[in-house]
C-alpha cells in the first residue's frame, strides 16, 4: 500500500502558497477547505496569487456549513475576505437568493423535524448545483485539505454517510458524533481524487497523533485519498510522531 508523501516546514503558510502556484501553472480550478487552518494560510496565499502570471483560474470550496453567507461560521466569508481584490472567478457553494432560503439557512441552532427536512433538501440542491458548476472548469488543478483529529478531511467524517458515496462529486453530510456541528455540503472522495494535486495541511501539537496515523497507519477517512500526487504539509509540532 502506497504511503502519503510529506514535507515538514518551518513556515507552512509560505510553503503552501509556493506549492499552490507551482501546481496552478495551467490555470483551472483551485478549491480551498474550511476550518481553522485556512485562516493562517489566506494572507500568504493572497500574496502568492497576486504574483501569479499563469492562465486564468477559479477559486471555490471543498466544503461549507449550511449557514448564511454572511455568518461568521461561513467558510466562504473568510475565504473571499482573505483573498479580496484578486483577479479570479469566485465559486461559492451557497448562493442564497430567496427569503425562504435565507430563513432556512438562519434556522440552524435547534431546527425541528420539519425545518431539518427542509434544510436537508436545500443542502442537496446546493450540492447538485455545485457539482454541475465544477464540471464547467478544467483542469481540476489543486485542492487544499485539512485533517481533523478524528482523521476526517473535507467534511467527510468518520461513520458518516458521505464516506461511501461513490456516485456523486458533491453531497450533503452530517457528523454522526456531533463533534462537528451543523449540516455540511462537501466534495466526495471521487471528486477529491480527480485533482491533479492534493495538499493536506496540518499544524500544531494536537495534530501530531493523527498525522502519524495518517502517514504510517490506516483506517481513517483520509486514507480514501489517492496517495499519488498527495502531499502532507506539516509543521514541526504536527510532525512529532514522524521524527521521533
Amino acid at each position: 500500500m502506497a504511503q502519503f508523501q510529506y514535507e515538514i516546514a518551518d513556515d507552512v503558510p509560505d510553503r503552501f502558497g509556493t506549492h499552490v502556484i507551482e501546481h496552478l501553472s495551467d490555470g483551472g480550478l483551485l478549491l480551498l477547505s474550511g476550518g481553522h487552518t485556512i485562516l493562517e494560510l489566506l494572507a500568504p496565499l493572497r500574496s502568492s496569487l497576486a504574483e501569479y502570471s499563469g492562465q486564468p483560474f477559479a477559486i471555490g470550496q471543498v466544503d461549507e456549513r449550511l449557514v448564511p453567507s454572511d455568518d461568521d461560521r461561513s467558510n466562504w466569508m473568510h475565504i473571499s475576505t482573505g483573498l479580496d481584490a484578486l483577479d479570479y472567478l469566485q465559486l461559492p457553494m451557497i448562493t442564497c437568493h430567496t427569503p425562504t432560503e435565507k430563513q432556512l439557512l438562519a434556522d440552524c441552532e435547534t431546527p425541528d423535524s420539519g425545518v431539518l427536512e427542509a434544510r436537508t433538501a436545500l443542502a442537496n440542491g446546493y450540492a447538485k448545483r455545485y457539482e454541475f458548476l465544477l464540471a464547467e472548469y478544467q483542469p481540476w488543478s489543486v485542492v487544499h485539505l485539512g485533517l481533523g483529529t478524528d482523521g476526517h478531511t473535507a467534511s467527510l467524517f468518520p461513520d458518516s454517510l458521505a464516506l461511501s458515496n461513490r456516485s456523486s462529486l458533491v453531497t450533503y453530510n452530517r457528523d454522526p458524533s456531533n463533534a462537528n456541528p451543523l449540516e455540511r455540503i462537501t466534495l466526495t472522495f471521487p471528486a477529491l481524487n480527480r485533482f491533479q494535486f492534493r495538499i493536506v495541511v496540518a499544524t500544531g501539537p494536537d495534530k501530531a497523533a493523527v498525522v502519524e496515523r495518517a502517514i504510517h497507519g490506516d483506517g481513517l477517512p483520509i486514507h480514501s485519498l489517492d496517495p499519488t500526487n498527495t502531499l502532507f504539509l506539516v509543521d514541526r509540532d504536527a510532525a512529532q510522531g514522524l521524527t521521533s
